[in-house]
């Protein structure tokens, strides 16, 4: 696979200079549509039926029509996946046709990309990702804030915001002041043995590795609490960690520059890696 990786565009494999949409399509001008990014291991893409159920549920939401059933949209997924692969599904709404109402007869834009993963810094692996609390705030009370939309300029500018201040990611409160999610990432620490992470009022994106990870704790004998934190929880955590598909789960070596106190990765964040890896493994 090059490294500009191969394009599924509305039925056909494209390369990516060919991948052409229209000036006029609704995920263009009004950000109106969803994606979902995956990873595959050996040509095979990991926990791909909860990305697509994650999908029809916030099309659904947004009253979007999917023109692919899911079987058709995995075996579209699993035709441009090759080895070690980054996968982004995006799902448009469509040409605009002078109205803005969602209803439409235009058929939808589907757009698969597969290219190789490109990893994240192995000192960050190894000893743990600085990260920062952005001035951004989530919006717990918007009707988008559980779906992922095309709507992401708030998560770049707090991203851009933390590679300011030399940190690998950002970390978002919500307008009440609690703890929501980092800007690509869903945020977990564990505190007494016990893993932590807000939960859907805080306002986030519940990601499917977030998700995994909470199945696994369980799996380990490991309590997980889901509620409202306020940023200073994290502060007092022995262990930080964030998840999302590209990233696995990354240990946090220190927030805004205090260094976690147990240290990065802590004993219960490379249990939880090594399950994780396990399932990897399993699924292949």
């Amino acid at each position: 696979m090059s490294a500009g990786g191969v394009v599924w565009l509305n039925g056909r494999i494209v390369g990516p200079e060919e991948a052409l949409v229209s000036a006029l399509d609704r995920g263009l001008l009004y950000g109106d549509g969803l994606f979902e990014t995956m990873r595959s291991y050996g040509g095979r893409v990991f926990l791909l039926g909860e990305h697509l159920r994650r999908l029809a549920a916030s099309a659904s939401f947004l009253r979007l029509r999917l023109p692919y059933t899911q079987t058709q949209l995995a075996e579209a997924v699993n035709l441009v996946a090759g080895g070690d692969s980054s996968i982004r599904l995006t799902v448009t709404r469509g040409q605009h046709t002078g109205s803005l109402s969602l209803e439409t007869d235009h058929p939808p834009t589907v757009i698969i990309q597969a290219k190789p993963v490109v990893d994240y810094p192995e000192e960050y692996r190894r000893s743990g990702m600085p990260v920062c609390v952005s001035a951004i705030r989530r919006d717990e009370a918007s009707p988008i804030v559980r779906h992922k939309t095309l709507n992401y300029l708030e998560s770049l500018l707090a991203r851009a915001e933390a590679a300011e201040r030399g940190c690998g990611e950002a970390l978002l409160l919500n307008t009440a002041g609690f703890v929501a999610e980092g800007a690509t990432s869903n945020v977990l620490w564990v505190r007494r043995g016990e893993v932590c992470t807000p939960s859907a009022d805080a306002g986030l994106l519940a990601g499917i590795v977030r998700e995994l990870v909470i199945r696994l704790c369980c799996a380990e004998r490991i309590r997980v609490h889901e509620g409202l934190f306020a940023a200073g929880e994290l502060l007092e955590a022995d262990e930080v960690f964030l998840t999302n598909s590209l990233m696995e789960l990354m240990p946090v070596r220190s927030i805004d520059g205090q260094e976690i106190r147990g240290g990065a990765p802590g004993p219960v964040t490379s249990r939880l890696v090594q399950a994780y890896r396990r399932e990897v493994e399993r699924s292949r």
